[in-house]
């Protein structure tokens, strides 16, 4: 399951601020990120997401989840999408955009390096 770790976060509400909406035209089609939810708990956020390529859509949730000083970045399970390389690029985008959003903030683990590169 693809994921990305980022460490040094203590704030699940401070992370949903830094996340912003986009629509990228990539060659074989749309990437989108539209609305995000928190849970009554403040430590999960779902961010959902659309992926369209090669006329393909797939319609699923980004799932960030707070843990002591560390949030992960990952496909909800209910919503299961084919790990294609535009849905990886959305979850890297998530996690690049929370990244820069705090100097203090890193990559942990990750099977997503690809992706993160700058």
């Amino acid at each position: 399951m693809p994921h990305v770790v980022l460490e040094n976060i203590n704030s699940v509400r401070d992370v949903l601020e830094s996340i912003v909406p986009f629509t990228t035209k990539i060659d074989s089609g749309i990437l989108k990120v539209t609305d995000t939810y928190i849970n009554s708990g403040q430590n999960k956020v779902l961010v959902e997401s659309l992926a369209i390529e090669n006329n393909k859509n797939q319609s699923f949730f980004v799932e960030l989840s707070q843990k002591k000083a560390s949030l992960t970045v990952r496909l909800l399970p209910l919503t299961d999408p084919a790990k294609t390389p535009g849905v990886k690029t959305i979850m890297a985008t998530l996690a690049k955009q929370i990244k820069d959003s705090n100097p203090d903030v890193r990559y942990g683990k990750t099977n997503l390096q690809d992706f993160l590169q700058e």
